[in-house]
């Protein structure tokens, strides 16, 4: 199951209103919220990765190589929360609050921090935690937390929390959706098709149904044992998902 089916449309739609200059955390649980970031971050990293197989072979120094699919990216970032920061209406009216009763609700970030926590916590009728969309700029990174690390540095003479640095970790896909994941692209008959030189299983799967990781349908199909060892000119058969 791709994470375009798993996040409702109206959480990916609401993050692709929200591509400006403001990062913002789009919260998909058994409602969508937005989180907005209140310091864009000054870098993040993308991690993708592909995973392999490996067999040893008698008499050969190197060892059969099996292309075993792509995993989830992994999207890393650190965001900063100051309590002391006016950055909105709601926050200069919690500052003037604060000046006539002594007590404030914006000199406790924990309210913030919380939301982005709960990203970890199972989510109501769901039985799982809640779906997000990063989005910031031209990146918008949708998937489930993997880690979510809150460090805080700073604090009232009561203990309340004035600065804090969460160190977050997301899976999932950089994209408005998971265009590779697309069952209903799939052809709805078998196909033949012949492996050239420029092509192989992976990129026949992408483009008949609109994922490299269903090569492993063509390979059945055909008795593939090594999809690394496919002569040139193999005419391959695309079955049909139904």
């Amino acid at each position: 199951m791709g994470f375009s089916s798993t996040l409702t449309n109206a959480a990916v739609k609401i993050a692709e209103k929200l591509r400006s200059e403001k990062a913002t955390l789009v919260i998909q649980g058994d409602s969508t919220e937005q989180v907005p970031v209140q310091f864009n971050p000054s870098e993040y990293r993308i991690t993708s990765r592909s995973e392999y197989s490996q067999k040893a072979r008698r008499k050969k120094d190197e060892p059969v190589v099996s292309f075993n699919g792509n995993k989830l990216s992994t999207l890393n970032v650190k965001l900063y929360f100051d309590c002391d920061e006016v950055t909105s209406l709601s926050s200069v009216a919690g500052a003037v609050k604060g000046l006539i009763t002594g007590e404030s609700d914006e000199k406790d970030i924990t309210k913030t921090i919380d939301k982005i926590t709960s990203l970890t916590r199972i989510s109501g009728d769901n039985h799982m935690p809640p779906g997000v969309v990063f989005v910031w700029g031209s990146l918008m990174f949708s998937g489930y937390a993997d880690n979510v690390a809150v460090t805080y540095t700073m604090f009232d003479k009561k203990g309340k929390p004035l600065r804090a640095i969460v160190d977050l970790t997301i899976s999932g896909m950089n994209g408005a959706s998971d265009e590779r994941s697309s069952p209903f692209n799939s052809p709805d008959r078998t196909k033949a098709r012949t492996l050239t030189e420029d092509s192989s299983i992976w990129s026949i799967a992408g483009k008949e149904y609109g994922d490299a990781r269903e090569w492993r349908r063509i390979a059945d199909a055909n008795g593939i044992m090594n999809p690394l060892e496919i002569p040139v000119g193999t005419v391959l058969s695309v079955p049909a998902i139904r």
